[in-house]
């Protein structure tokens, strides 16, 4: 398997970026569900609440060095696709990264307001950027909050869209991410 991406492939970083970032969106945004039912005093709402905040940096880290590696390594072209499904390919790519850095940043925020830092898996911290009012950390939480919701569906539009291609248009979109 070639490590940079050809014209026609996706290579192995690619990939990897891919479904890194895929999973972890996954189950982000289970756990998301999942801490909305916890109440403050529920023996898992802190450790769910702490893995949260470092898997989301986590995305964000992802997201950084997915856009340095399409500077390396450009992404195939959607060859044998109609404008307007390049046109939904291209709107539904910038719509995802958009969100897997705004999402961790209203998280941050969140997480930050009142000048405490965010632990990434008890490693080392990541220190308060700045102290945020009341009334911006809570459209940071509505924010927050739309946009896992958003991403979620977006997710699954993402993921229909590649199955169509594969199994009814039989183009070999889904295929050319997969590990072969």
């Amino acid at each position: 398997m070639r490590i940079l991406n050809t014209a026609e492939h996706y290579g192995l970083v690619t990939k990897l970026l891919h479904w890194a970032t895929a999973f972890l969106i996954l189950g982000l945004v289970a756990l998301g569900w999942y801490m909305v039912d916890l109440s403050y005093y529920d023996r898992w709402y802190h450790k769910s609440l702490e893995g949260h905040k470092a898997l989301g940096m986590l995305v964000f880290v992802l997201g950084v060095a997915t856009l340095l590696w399409r500077h390396v390594s450009p992404s195939p072209a959607h060859a044998g696709l109609k404008r307007w499904e390049r046109v939904a390919a291209t709107a539904m790519h910038h719509t995802l990264f958009l969100l897997v850095f705004l999402i961790p940043v209203t998280g941050f925020l969140v997480s930050t307001s009142e000048g405490h830092g965010v632990s990434f898996f008890e490693w080392f911290e990541v220190p308060a950027l700045v102290v945020i009012p009341e009334r911006l950390r809570e459209l940071a939480i509505d924010v927050h909050y739309l946009c896992g919701y958003g991403t979620a569906l977006l997710v699954a539009l993402h993921a229909a869209a590649a199955f169509k291609h594969q199994l009814f248009d039989r183009d070999g979109t889904l295929v050319r991410m997969l590990w072969r």
